[in-house]
């Protein structure tokens, strides 16, 4: 079969399990060759803060090589390529090993040069991996993917630096024999994690295209507003997370934290980054990244004062804590602007267009790395310290943290022209994440995708109808507009216990349509929203179109919304049409709620004139007394009899020797039902009810229904008929005047 460069759903599974697993070990490599230890090496040669602001931004300025990567890898398979790059990322750790030997100056350029090399490899793998990750993911999976992954590398991490904060521990290798060690171990688990990468099916080759270069692309992309706009704000937060990378030197440095610690607060950093991608899995792919990134903005240029402000003389506890709240805000930021820049990537151009994008991201990180590591200079040099009721405020990395505020508030500025396509407002998304009720909707949801159990289900369903926020709501309303799902009847059935006139209009939709096999729930839960001026209309209508069952329950539907008898005539007039105890009750349920003086009552006895089925005549009766509250329920008496059980009038009969016709004869009534005598029951029930009186409306209308039945044929009767007799009989002589 000839398959197109696109992968099919099993490909896309595989790839995304491959992708796990590299990054399981992608972060215990990382973890070994990233900054962290290059910057606690570097503080041990002596390195300055140029050079610390270096190694900040060494992971993007290698981006200044990308404009001739389209050219130069050209028909090259993307994850083959992918595979190489991230090979040749860690063999180049092998190079730190003669910091064994080196001391100060030449050994912080050896330092430098290595990671270099290990930051230009890092960066085309990076390439590539952006258009593999988008090839193997949908939108709608997108986020959860990502985070996914994120919780993935990050738990691997934690790992990696556990132990790394267990190796810095020990006295003997604190020192570079300990770090250089570290760093062989991430060669390792780098190589593992490209063994992985290389299985990822792909069928995508770096494609080039003469005159297509950066320089065209970038000029494309800031002309499409939507594109645009994501992209700066992607790339103010990149400046952002290089300046951030200085808190690691700053501990280091400034504080003068041992290594062990170092990795201790990175541990930290971790478990922050762990938490956002877990937020970003259970949030983003309903609510949307735009609110989200606005959200977390400012919660993390309010985590920016705090870093201001602390002094060098605080509990580690406080570099802790400020440590995970800008990580973990700055991390949702920057999981989230990846997904929105996965959707614009284009198909044919993937590889051509991050090489764009990461070619822009090294002239901001060069700018970013060099002047966070100057101002940190420069800070020392200023007063950045002041005091405040005893309280000493303030450190020497202050223009440097400054700095980061700055480019911040700008990506909050840009954060609110970003446009996504049914992403909630901030407000509601805010309101949503900070709502009790908003996260058990999310649970809700959440449980509700993955449940197979049909009762666990349905209690899941249950928790989302009575959850009346906004996120519930649209997520009832995705349902209501499926044309097929296995809890759409039971959601409808819900909105009519938590009626949400927001769904107004979706309900009258699916009402209207004939075809919908949950027209008759719709009908229905728009019972449940009163005095609504839309529902009562499309009820009106529903009452004079489609089939008789559809009728009915406008019917009653439209009795529950109006609450009066406008419609009670022709509701009275088209009851006839009843073929069927359904209908029959629809009808009924209509008619007792608009008709207040219950006038059908008087019609008790004409299903049995009709000739209709026993379970027909006992329905209504039994309904006919529900209306009445009269006890015991009629409903009960039947179930005995229909259970056969032989003496199923006796406890009746006993409960009802408050009325002195039914007192003096039991006997009788008991004998005339055990030999089928129903005349007999008729007249015994005939003489109970001479000249009696009811303030109650409804009783006399009751009545009237069992005087008129003197002159119905006795042969239309049978016992159903006869205990019906006997039932109301009894209630009417108990409730007379």
């Amino acid at each position: 079969m000839v398959r197109t460069k696109y992968l099919s759903e099993t490909e896309k599974r595989t790839g995304q399990n491959r992708l796990y697993r590299s990054e399981v070990w992608n972060g215990l490599g990382f973890s070994m060759l990233g900054d962290t230890i290059v910057y606690i090496l570097a503080v041990q040669f002596g390195a300055g803060n140029l050079a610390l602001g270096y190694i900040a931004s060494a992971m993007y300025i290698v981006g200044f090589v990308l404009p001739a990567m389209t050219l130069f890898f050209k028909g090259k398979n993307v994850v083959k390529l992918q595979t190489v790059t991230w090979v040749l990322r860690g063999l180049v750790g092998l190079l730190y090993i003669p910091l064994l030997w080196m001391d100060g100056t030449p050994a912080v350029f050896l330092l430098l040069f290595v990671y270099t090399l290990f930051c230009f490899f890092r960066l085309l793998g990076v390439v590539l991996y952006d258009y593999t990750f988008k090839s193997i993911t949908t939108n709608r999976s997108r986020g959860r993917v990502i985070g996914n992954l994120n919780m993935a590398f990050q738990a691997s991490t934690i790992l990696a630096r556990f132990l790394n904060f267990i190796v810095t521990s020990i006295e003997i290798l604190s020192g570079v024999i300990g770090l250089v060690s570290l760093q062989m171990i991430g060669v390792v688990a780098n190589t593992f994690a490209s063994v992985h990468v290389s299985k990822i099916p792909c069928r995508t080759t770096i494609e080039y295209n003469k005159g297509r270069t950066l320089f065209v692309l970038f000029k494309e992309a800031m002309s499409d507003r939507i594109a645009r706009n994501r992209l700066i704000v992607h790339w103010i937060y990149m400046m952002v997370t290089v300046v951030m990378g200085l808190s690691v030197a700053f501990l280091s440095k400034e504080v003068g934290l041992a290594s062990n610690i170092i990795f201790l607060y990175t541990i930290g950093v971790s478990l922050a980054v762990v938490a956002s991608g877990s937020f970003c899995k259970f949030f983003s792919d309903r609510l949307g990244s735009r609110p989200l990134i606005i959200a977390n903005g400012f919660g993390f240029v309010a985590s920016m004062l705090g870093w201001l402000v602390v002094p060098l003389s605080a509990s580690v506890y406080w570099f802790f804590v400020l440590g995970f709240l800008s990580n973990f805000f700055l991390s949702v930021i920057n999981i989230l602007i990846r997904r929105l820049i996965a959707s614009i990537i284009p198909d044919d151009e993937g590889v051509g267009f991050n090489s764009m994008v990461n070619f822009v991201i090294a002239f901001l990180a060069l700018f970013a790395g060099l002047a966070g590591g100057a101002l940190a200079t420069g800070g020392a040099q200023i007063t950045h310290q002041v005091s405040l009721g005893g309280i000493s405020l303030g450190n020497s990395y202050l223009l440097t943290f400054l700095l980061t505020l700055f480019l911040a508030i700008i990506g909050l500025v840009f954060s609110g022209m970003l446009n996504e396509k049914g992403s909630f407002s901030t407000k509601d998304a805010t309101q949503i994440m900070f709502s009790l009720h908003g996260i058990r909707a999310f649970i809700s949801i959440d449980r509700l995708g993955k449940a197979t159990d049909p009762i666990k289900r349905k209690s899941l369903l249950l928790s989302l109808g009575t959850n009346l926020t906004g996120v519930a709501t649209s997520e009832i309303r995705s349902t209501l507009a499926s044309p097929f799902s296995n809890d759409k009847a039971e959601v409808i059935r819900g909105l009519f216990d938590r009626p949400r006139p927001a769904l107004a209009d979706a309900l009258i939709k699916d009402a209207f349509d004939s075809d919908s096999y949950t027209q008759l729930e719709s009908i229905f839960a728009l019972g449940a929203l009163t005095h609504n001026e839309k529902a009562e209309q499309a009820l009106a209508y529903l009452l004079e179109h489609g089939t008789t069952l559809t009728r009915s329950t406008a019917a009653k539907s439209l009795a529950r919304v109006t609450r009066d008898s406008r419609y009670l005539l022709r509701v009275e007039s088209i009851s006839d049409l009843a073929v069927n105890i359904g209908v029959e009750l629809n009808f009924l349920i209509a008619r007792n709620i608009m008709d207040k003086e219950g006038t059908f009552f008087e019609e008790l006895f004409l299903a049995a004139r009709k000739g209709m089925s026993a379970t027909f005549r006992q329905t209504r009766y039994a309904m006919l007394g529900e209306f009445m509250k009269f006890t015991p329920a009629l409903a009960e008496l039947y179930e005995q009899k229909n259970l056969d059980i032989e003496d199923y009038l006796v406890e009746f009969l006993e409960e009802a020797r408050d009325v002195v016709e039914i007192d003096s004869q039991r006997g009788a009534i008991a004998s005339a039902f055990e030999h089928r005598e129903w005349s007999r029951i008729w007249a015994i029930c005939f003489s109970m009810m001479r000249d009696l009186t009811f303030r109650n409306a409804r009783l006399q209308h009751l009545y009237q229904a069992v005087v008129d039945a003197r002159t119905m044929p006795r042969a239309q009767t049978d016992g159903d008929d006869a205990l019906a007799v006997l039932y109301f009989s009894y209630q009417l002589k108990k409730n007379s005047n």
